[in-house]
């Protein structure tokens, strides 16, 4: 046997081993943690009556990944999911038995997300009752264009996750001096960059980018201020941002999604008047 037969025998080895420690950190970063502050209680009912197929729903992890996310984001959501209803157990779907017998009636009310360790999976909406959440609609998207939203997002099921990606996202929000991206176009993708991995952001925008839906586009500086807000309520020209650069945070950010306040808004039946308050200790 050669030398650079051996060495490449040890560098594979290396690279494996490394890969298994990688996985079983991310692994455990992933583990619920005990303390969460749960802020409101989500009636299931109202969030199923009013939640619409191709929302976006931000969740509030629990986990210490969630946690470590939170903190370089300085955003409350370190999660999205995206709501796809009963489109996968329609007639003629090929995973329909599969899926009918996983979730039985929460079949009806599945998400495509993303997650480190089992890639992109479908799940039942019903897991997030007791999270803090917050819902997205695309305002405006036309029927047809939704579509392909939906069908590209269910594209993605069985992809593996990009870890590499939440760490270019981590060091590209480091302060100035400290970001090995600052020289990065806002259209550079961050991550593995292939067509296999994936994570839960980047492909729920990519997904919309595909029909020139915009989550939080660049702006291209010029001159001249775009004043006609009826045709480009933006004001400028835009650049599109790499779907690998997205954050759940920017789909609440985003102009053009609207917040969905399902426990008490969307059912029009707000009194506070009516509210029973714990009397004050003197």
């Amino acid at each position: 046997m050669n030398h650079r037969s051996e060495g490449n025998r040890i560098m594979s080895f290396l690279h494996h081993f490394l890969q298994i420690i990688r996985e079983y950190i991310f692994n455990r970063l992933e583990t619920p943690r005990e303390s969460y502050r749960h802020r409101i209680y989500n009636d299931l009912n109202k969030l199923y009556e009013h939640i619409r197929k191709g929302d976006v729903v931000l969740v509030e992890g629990r986990s210490e990944m969630s946690t470590i996310i939170k903190l370089f984001s300085k955003s409350h959501w370190s999660h999205v999911a995206f709501y796809v209803e009963d489109e996968l157990i329609k007639e003629g779907h090929p995973f329909r038995d599969r899926y009918l017998d996983e979730f039985g009636s929460d079949a009806n009310h599945l998400v495509v997300e993303a997650f480190t360790g089992k890639g992109v999976i479908a799940s039942p909406l019903r897991k997030y009752r007791d999270y803090n959440i917050r819902v997205c609609r695309p305002y405006g998207i036309l029927p047809k264009d939704l579509k392909m939203v939906i069908e590209k997002v269910i594209s993605n099921l069985g992809k593996h996750y990009d870890e590499q990606n939440i760490i270019d996202i981590a060091l590209m929000l480091l302060p100035f001096g400290l970001n090995p991206f600052k020289r990065h176009a806002v259209n550079a993708c961050l991550g593995k960059c292939n067509d296999f991995q994936v994570i839960c952001s980047g492909m729920i925008a990519q997904s919309f980018q595909h029909i020139g839906y915009p989550i939080v586009p660049a702006f291209k500086t010029s001159g001249e201020e775009d004043k006609d807000f009826q045709k480009n309520p933006f004001g400028s020209e835009l650049i599109m941002r790499h779907f690998s650069q997205i954050m759940p945070m920017d789909f609440d950010l985003s102009p053009n999604f609207q917040i969905i306040k399902f426990n008490i808004i969307e059912t029009g039946k707000f009194d506070y008047k009516s509210l029973h308050w714990r009397p004050k200790i003197e």
